[in-house]
Parts: C-alpha cells; structure tokens; sequence
C-alpha cells in the first residue's frame, strides 16, 4: 500500500498493514499470543500483587511485578494499547520476564476505556496512575512507556513539571500515535468522540510545543525512546519521526528507532523474548 494515497481510515488501521496474515485475523492472534504469554507469567515464580487501586475508576488497577532481581531503582510502567478502548492489563504482560530477571520491577495498569468515558478522562487517570505510584507505592524512578494508544498516554505525561514532582526518569514509546486529528472523520472516533478542540488538547505533538524543559534537564537527563515497526502505516512511521524530532528540538535525549521485520503487533508480542533486539534496548534504555 502506498501511503500517500490511502484514506486515514486506512493508514490508522494497523492490521491492513501487516504481512504475516490476514488482515481479518490479525488483531484475534495479536490476543491470543498476548493472553497466553500474560497467563504464563502469572503463573511462574515472579512476586505478582495484581489489581492494586490506584483511583476510582472500574479499570484502575494496577499489578506489579518483581522478583529477588528487582531494584528499588528501576520500575518500567507499561500501558496496553487498544485505540483507548480495547484490550486489558491482565492480557497486558508479555514484556515482563527478561525486564523482571534484568533486576527491573514492572507494574501494569488497566485504564477505564472509550466510550464508557472519554479520552481526557483517560488521560487525568494516568495522571492519577503516577501520583499513585510516588505517594502510595514510594517509587521514585519511574520510566513510562507504552504501545500504540498507550504510546499517546505516555507521550501525554511528558511536561517538566509532571516529569520533576513525580520523578519520570524516560519514556518508551511503541508505535504510537501523537497527533489525533487525523483519526477524527474514522471509525475509531466512533467511541472517542472527539472533535477538533479536544484533539488539539489531546495531541502530544501539539501541547509540547512551547514548554521548557531546560530547568529539568540540568537536574537529570530525561531520555525518550521513539520506536515504530518496519510494517506500520507510514502514517505511523510519520507521526513518531515528528514526535522524535519535536521532543530532540526541546532538548530532551532523543533515540529514534525502525525495528525492522515487524509489524504493529508483533513489534511488542516479541517483548516477551529476551534476544528481540527491542527487549535488549529497552533494557539498556533503563539500566545505562
């Protein structure tokens, strides 16, 4: 498919994109693969309190995974995707084992999703989510980071002072999406109901513009990791080359990433392997 020509509809609908099977099958397997990884690392010998509340919201809960491993320095938060209304965080761990056994704790949190409540109500829960994690939990180095819609939730924690009073020390962003106005005439905005007003006040690559960062960055080097797959849309491929380019002009540390052989789906669903070359930098992203 040649991007330049494709309807939005088209170029934000990842499983047209994927080469490995049919477009109709594709986002089935993608739950599949994800559940079962998910049941097998509930069910192994990692330290799992699972469904911690960490506000009012029927999905806010969170699990937290560690082991003798674990630091109290390193904790990877990691939101699911899911356009912001779909999927879950019990189905939601697949990227925890080779960071549990590299000494990194990782907490999971489920969301409250779309249409049962909106897009910035998502957004104000995640807020919530890191208040939680530094006031309750006492975690005190935290990176953020996220695939697809959960990419957007975490690129939307990125502002100084958020990043000062909660102590995020970088963010992982997975395919993600960061400018919602082209979603606004598709079938996902169905749930969002969004309209131009709230994808400005939504949109990552718009409310980043302006905000200083210099006072922050001589405190501690925040680092964002901005990666896509090789068989995104390009409308993907797009917007995270923007977000890498927007955040590395505002002066934060900057690493840009195409994880070749892969799709929108197995880019992450290969998390669970410890030789995947995108576990490995995650991991260096966190330890170094």
């Amino acid at each position: 498919m040649e991007g330049k020509t494709e309807s939005n509809e088209v170029l934000y609908s990842p499983s047209l994109w994927c080469k490995r099977m049919h477009p109709d099958t594709v986002v089935n397997k993608h739950i599949e693969i994800v559940q079962f990884i998910s049941e097998q690392i509930k069910k192994s010998s990692y330290r799992v309190t699972a469904n911690i509340r960490y506000g009012p919201g029927d999905q806010q809960l969170l699990d937290v995974y560690e082991n003798e491993l674990t630091s109290l320095d390193y904790t990877f938060v990691y939101i699911h995707g899911g356009y912001w209304q779909d999927l879950n965080k019990d189905i939601s761990a697949y990227c925890v084992e080779p960071l549990v056994n590299a000494g990194i704790r990782v907490v999971i949190p489920g969301y409250d999703l779309a249409p049962k409540v909106t897009l910035c109500n998502i957004v104000e829960e995640v807020h919530q989510l890191l208040s939680y994690l530094k006031d309750c939990l006492k975690y005190k180095n935290i990176w953020l980071g996220g695939h697809s819609a959960g990419a957007h939730l975490a690129a939307s924690m990125i502002h100084p002072e958020l990043i000062e009073s909660i102590g995020v020390k970088g963010f992982i962003l997975i395919s993600g999406i960061f400018d919602l106005n082209p979603l606004l005439e598709t079938s996902i905005n169905k749930a969002l109901r969004l309209n131009k007003k709230t994808c400005l006040q939504l949109s990552p690559l718009n409310n980043l513009h302006g905000l200083d960062f210099t006072h922050i960055m001589t405190q501690i080097c925040v680092k964002v990791l901005v990666v896509y797959a090789e068989n995104d849309s390009p409308a993907f491929h797009f917007q995270s080359k923007q977000l890498a380019k927007l955040l590395d002009k505002l002066g934060l540390e900057v690493i840009e990433e195409r994880i070749n052989g892969v799709d929108h789906f197995d880019i992450v669903e290969n998390l669970s392997n410890k030789d995947y070359s995108l576990t490995k930098t995650i991991i260096n992203f966190i330890l170094n």
